[in-house]
């Protein structure tokens, strides 16, 4: 049975960007057009504008799609598609290129008619380098490298897949609406190398991900034993759909996507998890006991209550963190040397930054400066009940929990009532803590938090192995690191660390006690005298040697 594809055709004309302006305000506020507006092929820009603006108001209406229609476009609508061929059935693939509203039911053909968009990426010729421009809806990905771009421009055709499966899923999981931001649902994480299979005794890359997914199924289907044979795996399984489903966390292969936002899932359950966490009914919602927020469902509130509780030791001193990089934020931050650490150099100050996220956090400040100083300037231009209503912002409330009740101090921000715990309670912070922390309260009130939860495994660890705050770590030594052995079927890829100096590396496992022996023999040989016995045998060679006594030389 041949599958039927819609096609709408876009005539292109020349219009002045003017007319185009106005045509997109006129969507904005009406959403529905009776007049199929004109594009300028050339005009990148015009094109841009127009997928921004046809994005902005999203959760408005109360119809079922979640992605408004743009112009020329087709109101998509989910459809109710039983679980078992939810990935198969009745999918709307829908091309976001520019100037091309294709719609799709068969994935082949769909993969084919995205590869062919690949000879239309718009380019922008540099001094040495040219920039290949993706021009697929709300993206505007660029890079330099055009195999790069290939399977960027892949990889939207498999993502726009689980976008229709999602929006199906809607109908038959009967999901609420997304309430996120889709101006980024198709922005795509960064692909800068091939696809590459780690199977054992397989070397095989693909620009296309859909063909790396296709590449790997063959490999479960022979496998023997149901053995995972990536390289440093070796799990073994009962059942091949058990390892068909645990070779995806090494694929990163993702099964459905939310059709609003964009972001993808490895099942079913997470998708629903997603939406249940943003369409919470404050009738019906379970709070958590710890900290009072409303989740959805048993399951949530379960998996919230973990953030809660630490399960995780620090070997330097009394902390614990409820996730392994939760530790290794700590260990990054307050146990290593802050002068190796910090590489990240603010361009505009002397700030360095311990990550790229802080300073990306760093770098908005020098705007806000210039933003305060426009501010002033326009504050005095304006009335002072304008300047009243800008300033009405609803601001937090810390409460001191060791004041007496009557006598309650209350201050806006946590750092003033930080000071005052430390100056009039003289509250002090744990080791390993850098600061308090503050939790709302049933009144509203932000107040100290005082109980910190832990395994009981966690908290004897602590309690028995814990000696007062460690010296920082050393991070200005010099390691050499060298493979020792290549990954099979059962074990990873081996490599062993090494100090680059052999004798300072003696000396820290020895604690400095070899340099001590070496200096204590070069006195004893300048300054004393050994009297010692030999036993020889008939030919004059020495079987066996005995101090007997030794002494200072007197001289």
């Amino acid at each position: 049975m041949e599958e039927s594809i819609e096609c709408v055709e876009n005539p292109v004309e020349t219009v002045p960007k003017t007319n185009l302006l106005r045509c997109m305000e006129w969507l904005q506020t009406q959403n529905e057009l009776t007049k199929v507006s004109k594009y300028n092929k050339d005009d990148i820009s015009l094109t841009t504008d127009s997928n921004s603006l046809k994005k902005i108001i999203l959760c408005s209406g109360d119809d079922d799609t979640t992605v408004l229609a743009g112009v020329d476009e087709l109101a998509i609508e989910p459809k109710a598609v039983p679980l078992r061929y939810l990935r198969v059935k009745d999918l709307d693939m829908q091309c976001e290129w520019q100037l091309c509203r294709s719609h799709f039911s068969d994935y082949e053909l769909f993969q084919q008619h995205i590869t062919n968009h690949c000879s239309e990426l718009h380019t922008l010729d540099k001094k040495a380098n040219v920039d290949y421009i993706c021009l697929w809806d709300v993206c505007g990905h660029s890079t330099t490298d055009l195999s790069e771009m290939v399977r960027h421009i892949n990889y939207h055709a498999y993502h726009a897949r689980l976008l229709a499966i999602g929006l199906n899923a809607r109908a038959t999981l009967k999901l609420e609406q997304c309430r996120k931001d889709s101006s980024k649902r198709n922005q795509l994480p960064p692909l800068k190398h091939k696809h590459c299979c780690m199977w054992v005794e397989c070397s095989q890359s693909y620009n296309s991900i859909q063909s790396f997914f296709d590449h790997v199924k063959q490999h479960i289907i022979y496998s023997d034993r149901y053995l995972c044979s990536w390289a440093g795996c070796g799990a073994i399984f009962p059942r091949r759909p058990l390892l068909t489903m645990h070779v995806r966390s090494h694929t990163q292969e993702r099964l459905i996507a939310c059709y609003h936002c964009g972001q993808h899932f490895a099942c079913n359950r997470k998708l629903s998890d997603h939406l249940m966490r943003q369409n919470v009914d404050p009738d019906t919602g379970i709070p958590c006991g710890m900290c009072g927020i409303l989740c959805a469902s048993e399951y949530l509130k379960r998996e919230h209550e973990r953030q809660h509780i630490s399960a995780y030791a620090c070997a330097m001193c009394d902390m614990s963190a409820p996730s392994p990089a939760a530790l290794a934020y700590h260990m990054r931050y307050r146990h290593l040397s802050s002068s190796g650490t910090r590489t990240h150099a603010c361009p505009q100050c002397s700030y360095k930054a311990v990550t790229k996220s802080d300073l990306r956090k760093h770098i908005p400040i020098h705007k806000k400066k210039r933003k305060k100083e426009k501010n002033k300037i326009s504050d005095e231009d304006s009335s002072e009940e304008e300047v009243k209503k800008k300033k009405k912002v609803v601001k937090k409330k810390y409460a001191c929990h060791m004041c007496p009740e009557k006598e309650v101090k209350v201050f806006s921000r946590g750092g003033r009532l930080t000071t005052h715990l430390v100056k009039v309670h003289g509250a002090r912070w744990p080791f390993g803590h850098s600061r308090f922390r503050y939790q709302i309260s049933e009144d509203g009130m932000y107040r100290l938090t005082t109980t910190r939860f832990e395994y009981e495994d966690i908290s004897k660890k602590i309690v028995d192995g814990y000696s007062g705050p460690k010296e920082s770590l050393n991070n200005t030594l010099e390691f050499d690191v060298t493979a020792i052995a290549e990954a099979t079927k059962t074990t990873p890829k081996r490599f062993e660390i090494s100090l680059k100096n052999n004798d300072l590396q003696r000396d820290i496992k020895t604690g400095g006690e070899n340099v001590k022996n070496e200096k204590e023999d070069h006195e004893i040989d300048q300054n004393a005298v050994e009297i010692m016995m030999c036993d020889v045998d008939d030919d004059g060679n020495i079987i066996n040697t005995e101090t007997i006594q030794s002494y200072p030389l007197l001289l």
